[in-house]
């Protein structure tokens, strides 16, 4: 048994005794503490519970609403976004006033966590100024063909904090709203048509008129190539290997890339039918002796 000098058993055990007893006392007022908390905790939960599911169904409704009004699918986006955050943040408020905690507490922790963030997160913040320039000033929206940043793509949603763009190999970028509002966005999708512009190279040698009506032809009896304007074939430079064709043709957005291979393709097999030459880049070098 262990021994301590100068103190007896007697003292020891009365020692144990009374942290015993605190303990006890403590683990006591605890359990008075929960039991008396226990309707209020148990109310919360099933408040907290039945107000997500609430919410889910409330957003549900939302977007089949907005999805059957006039409203853009980069405005319902955006909304929907908008909107799940804010009734999270009005069902952790109710579940708080269930707590019995007092309105202007929670106000005065709203607040202060507000300035918090705000403060922490300013790029984030940004980004929420970002979708509502996107949202009003329409520079892009779902669906659009667009290049900003170096990124090319599909816009396929507009959140609150960033824009989702898949692109063309078919993967998927998520770009901050804040970067777009700033940038230089190039919209494909702004005109439903776009312009074609192919440069076609032929020797010195080849009869460059006919060259060009080799191709006037083609782009005639293509159903892809618009009429109105008139597609355009010129001379656009004459470069140290060959003479350069411009050629500028109006299309639609879907048929843009099967025009340009088809072109490309049949152009070359025009031209090896009516030996128009396409010349490699070649360099003349003359000796003295």
């Amino acid at each position: 048994m262990l021994e301590i000098p100068g103190v007896t058993e007697g003292e020891i055990g009365e020692a144990i005794t009374e942290e015993a007893e605190h303990v006890s006392s403590l683990l006591t007022t605890m359990l008075n503490y929960l039991r008396g908390m226990f309707p209020s905790l148990l109310s919360a939960a099933l408040v907290l519970a039945a107000g997500i599911i609430l919410t889910k169904v409330l957003l549900r409704l939302i977007c089949r609403t907005l999805d059957k009004s006039k409203l853009e699918p980069t405005a319902v986006s955006f909304l929907r976004s908008l909107l799940g955050v804010i009734l999270y943040v009005l069902v952790a408020v109710i579940v708080l006033s269930v707590l019995n905690v007092p309105m202007t507490s929670i106000i005065t922790v709203i607040g202060t966590m507000g300035l918090a963030i705000g403060l922490a997160l300013q790029n984030s913040l940004s980004n929420v100024a970002g979708g509502f320039l996107i949202l009003f000033s329409k520079p892009l929206k779902v669906g659009d063909f667009v290049e900003f940043a170096g990124v090319t793509g599909t816009v396929e949603s507009i959140a609150i904090l960033q824009t989702k763009l898949r692109r063309p190999d078919g993967t998927t970028v998520f770009i901050p709203n804040g970067k777009i509002s700033d940038a230089m966005v190039l919209n494909y999708s702004e005109d439903p048509r776009r312009r074609l512009d192919l440069d076609i190279g032929i020797s010195y040698e080849a009869d460059s008129e006919h060259a060009k009506a080799v191709i006037q032809k083609l782009l005639k009896q293509h159903p892809y190539a618009e009429q109105d304007p008139e597609p355009l074939v010129r001379v656009g430079s004459l470069d140290d290997s060959a003479v350069i064709l411009h050629v500028r043709v109006w299309t639609t957005h879907e048929h843009y890339w099967d025009l340009h291979y088809d072109l490309l393709e049949q152009t070359k097999a025009a031209f090896e039918k009516h030996k128009i030459g396409i010349p490699y880049p070649q360099l003349d070098v003359h000796m003295d002796t």
